[in-house]
């Protein structure tokens, strides 16, 4: 069984992946998201805001939020690596830019993936894996800048850590259950 990753987050990271999850949601909102109702062009657009479009941006962050619940092996020590990046240019961002302090904000009683739940993982990353083949360039930042902001918000003690411990109940539950481990 994984224990718990003793990586810690801070409000600058937090704030990373805040922005980058407000970026997203603004430019869909704004273009539209490419659905079918699209205003015309020059007239500020956002008609037919198709929520399909936000589904790879979704699904990485997802991926970035377990990855960072992994705890260990590739993925769990590169998450915190990129967490660890985070944490240091978003706290210096933070003060640089408000001389604000930047004080840990990481959830306690965090959950953490059963190995059923890293076996369902695996085979998230595979799907993911295969659809990024056929993905474009937009898709491949989309992706990105997902598991990016899954990463900074995974472990963060506000609503985007209980949507982190959701998801890792999701897939504990679904993964125990495929693979039979209980």
């Amino acid at each position: 069984m994984n224990t718990a990753t003793t990586a810690t987050v801070s409000l600058g990271a937090v704030t990373i992946g805040l922005g980058i999850l407000a970026w997203h949601l603004a430019r869909w909102w704004k273009t539209g998201g490419g659905g079918p109702k699209a205003g015309p062009p020059g007239a500020g657009g956002g008609g037919g805001r198709d929520p399909k479009q936000l589904i790879p941006f979704m699904a990485a962050t997802a991926l970035g939020m377990l990855t960072i619940t992994a705890a260990g092996g590739l993925l769990g020590t590169g998450a915190v690596m990129l967490l660890d990046a985070g944490n240091t240019l978003g706290n210096w961002s933070l003060t640089a830019v408000t001389g604000t302090a930047t004080p840990g904000v990481t959830r306690s009683g965090q959950k953490v993936l059963s190995p059923g739940g890293c076996a369902a993982l695996v085979i998230y990353i595979v799907v993911l894996a295969a659809i990024w083949k056929s993905g474009g360039k937009v898709f491949h930042g989309k992706v990105t800048s997902g598991v990016t902001c899954g990463v900074m918000l995974g472990l963060s003690a506000g609503f985007s850590g209980v949507a982190a411990a959701a998801v890792v109940s999701v897939f504990n539950a679904l993964g125990d259950k495929v693979t039979g481990v209980m």
